[in-house]
C-alpha cells in the first residue's frame, strides 16, 4: 500500500527532501528485564538505529515518511536479540484531478499487550508485555460537485493490522462510507446524507459488521454560532450474534466567537448508550489550551493508526502558525521541529497508551493539555482519562476484558524544556499512570516515571544527549528502574 503511495509520488512531486540517518545509544540499567527489586538483571544495551526521511510535495501527490531499524546489543544479556523497527508514512495522490483520489498510511510501534503489565521507559528493556505492531491502511475516494449545490464523497478504506506476539488477535477492516452535503434556498439552512458499511475481520475470534444511516439539518444563527439536529438508523452483531438495529438522535453544536477559540460538540442517542465528541481550543499569545472528550465504539488503540506527529509538536505548530502567518506551512514545520529540538521535547506528550483488544469497545476518553511556548522555555501538560468497557462475547484470545469488566487507565505528565544556549538545552519529564479494573479485587498497576536529559548540537547535522531517569511501579508489576543514557546521532 505503502509502495503505491511512493511509486506515484516521484512523477508528480516537485520537492524532494531524503535524509538518511544514524542514532547510536547507550543504557546502563539496573533492571534489564522490569522484574520485582528482589529480581533484578543490570545490563549495558548499545542500540544502533540506521534510518531514513523522506519528503516529497507536488502538485498533486504528497508524501511523509520516517523509517528507523534499532537493533539492541546487551553487554551482559548477550543472548537476547531485539530488533525493532519504527515506521510513519502518509502518501496522498490525486489520480484524476478535482475527482479521485487515493490516501495511503503505514505505521510501526511498540503497543502493549495489557493495560496492567509493566509499561517500559524505553525499547531497550526486554518487556514482555510489549509487542511490535503494524498498521497499513489504503483508502481511495471520489468526490466533487453535483447540480452545483450538492458536495458528494464516495470512500472505501481497507485496513490490516498484525503483531509479532501470539497473545494479539491480528485484525483487518473493509468500510465503505458516503456522503451527501447541500445548501437550500435559505442561506442559513444546510443538510447533510451520511451512509457507511464496515467489516471487522480477527484472525481469532468472532467477526462482526455494521451498518450506520443518518441526516442532519443545521441552522446557522450567525457567521459564528450554528446548531445541528441529528438522527438516522444504526444495525451491528456488536452486542450479539444476530444484527440488532436502533435509531440514533441528537444534537451537535459549533462556535467559533473569534479565530483564538473554536468548539465543537456533538451529543447522540446511540445503541450503547450517549455517544459524545467536544472538540475546544482556545490559543492565547504564547498558550494554548485543548479539551477532548467522546464516547464511542473503537477497536484499537489510537497509537496503532495515528499518523500524527504528536500532541507537543501539534501544539507548538498551532502558536507558531499563528504568530507568523506569513510563513508556509513547510515554514512552519520546519520552526516547529527546531523549537522542540532545541528545548530537548518529545514531540509526542502522551501519558495513556492503550493496549491491544480482540473486538470492538466503547471508549469514554477525556484530555486536557496545556502547551506555554516562550522564548526559552516551553512547558507542556496532559492529563488524560480512558475508559474502555467491551461489547459482545469473549472472542479466542485472552485479554484484559476477560477478567474485569471495565479498564479505566489515568495519567497526567508534564514537560518542561529550557533552552540553555543557542545549541543546548535541559529538559525534564515527569508522568504517572493508573489503570485500574472495576470489579471487586481486579487488577491495578501504577507506573511513575521521570527523566532528565542534557541535549546540545555538535555541528549542523550531529548532536548528542545524555540522561537520567527513574521508573517506580507498584501492584500487578511492580518493579523499579534507574538508568542513564546516553546518545549520538547524525543525519546525513
Amino acid at each position: 500500500m505503502i509502495a503505491l503511495a511512493c511509486a506515484a509520488t516521484p512523477a508528480q512531486a516537485a520537492n524532494w527532501t531524503i535524509q538518511p540517518s544514524i542514532q547510536v545509544m547507550e543504557t546502563l540499567t539496573d533492571n534489564l528485564y522490569l522484574s520485582s527489586s528482589s529480581d533484578k538483571t543490570g545490563d549495558l544495551v548499545t542500540g544502533i538505529t540506521p534510518g531514513i526521511s523522506i519528503k516529497g510535495e507536488g502538485s498533486r501527490a504528497k508524501l511523509r515518511l520516517a523509517y528507523g531499524y534499532t537493533e539492541q546489543l546487551y553487554l551482559r544479556e548477550s543472548n537476547q536479540r531485539n530488533g525493532q523497527n519504527s515506521l510513519l508514512a502518509i502518501g496522498a495522490l490525486e489520480a484524476v484531478e478535482d475527482f479521485f483520489f487515493i490516501d495511503a498510511t503505514g505505521t510501526i510501534s511498540q503497543q502493549y499487550l495489557s493495560a496492567f503489565g509493566a509499561a517500559s521507559p524505553s525499547t531497550a528493556n526486554v518487556n514482555n508485555n510489549q509487542t511490535e505492531t503494524s498498521n497499513y491502511s489504503l483508502s481511495p475516494y471520489v468526490r466533487g460537485t453535483m447540480l452545483g449545490w450538492v458536495d458528494y464523497l464516495v470512500r472505501y478504506r481497507r485496513a490490516t493490522t498484525s503483531s509479532r506476539s501470539n497473545l494479539a488477535s491480528d485484525y483487518d477492516v473493509s468500510e465503505w462510507t458516503g456522503v451527501l452535503d447541500g445548501t437550500t434556498r435559505w442561506s442559513h439552512i444546510s443538510w447533510a446524507l451520511d451512509a457507511s458499511h464496515v467489516q471487522n475481520t480477527y484472525s481469532r475470534g468472532r467477526d462482526t459488521d455494521g451498518s450506520q444511516y443518518g441526516i442532519t439539518l443545521s441552522y446557522r444563527f450567525s457567521p459564528q454560532f450554528q446548531v445541528s439536529l441529528l438522527g438516522g438508523r444504526e444495525s451491528n452483531d456488536y452486542v450479539s450474534l444476530d444484527q440488532e438495529t436502533n435509531y440514533t438522535r441528537g444534537f451537535g453544536v459549533d462556535w467559533t466567537p473569534d479565530l483564538r477559540t473554536q468548539l465543537a460538540a456533538t451529543v447522540q442517542n446511540r445503541f450503547f448508550g450517549t455517544g459524545y465528541d467536544v472538540n475546544f481550543r482556545h490559543r492565547m499569545r504564547r498558550s494554548l489550551v485543548t479539551f477532548l472528550a467522546s464516547r464511542n465504539v473503537t477497536s484499537q488503540p489510537s497509537g496503532v493508526s495515528n499518523t500524527g506527529l504528536g500532541s507537543n509538536y501539534d501544539a507548538s505548530y498551532a502558536l507558531i502558525a499563528a504568530s507568523n502567518p506569513e510563513l508556509s506551512p513547510s515554514e512552519i514545520a520546519a520552526q516547529t521541529t527546531e523549537s522542540l529540538q532545541s528545548r530537548g521535547l518529545p514531540a509526542d506528550g502522551t501519558v495513556v497508551n492503550g493496549y491491544l483488544t480482540d473486538r470492538q469497545q466503547v471508549q469514554e476518553l477525556q484530555q486536557l493539555s496545556f502547551a506555554m511556548l516562550g522564548v526559552r522555555n516551553t512547558v507542556t501538560l496532559t492529563a488524560t482519562r480512558s475508559e474502555q468497557q467491551p461489547l459482545g462475547l469473549v472472542n479466542g484470545v485472552t485479554d484484559d476484558f476477560s477478567l474485569p469488566d471495565r479498564v479505566l487507565q489515568q495519567g497526567v505528565g508534564i514537560s518542561w524544556g529550557h533552552k540553555l544556549t543557542g545549541l543546548s538545552s535541559l529538559s525534564l519529564s515527569l508522568s504517572q499512570q493508573r489503570s485500574t479494573g472495576y470489579t471487586a479485587g481486579s487488577p491495578e498497576t501504577e507506573t511513575q516515571y521521570a527523566n532528565l536529559v542534557f541535549s546540545t548540537r555538535l555541528g549542523p547535522n550531529t548532536g548528542a544527549n545524555v540522561g537520567a531517569r527513574r521508573v517506580i511501579s507498584s501492584g500487578v508489576s511492580s518493579y523499579t528502574e534507574s538508568a542513564l543514557t546516553a546518545a549520538l546521532f547524525h543525519s546525513f
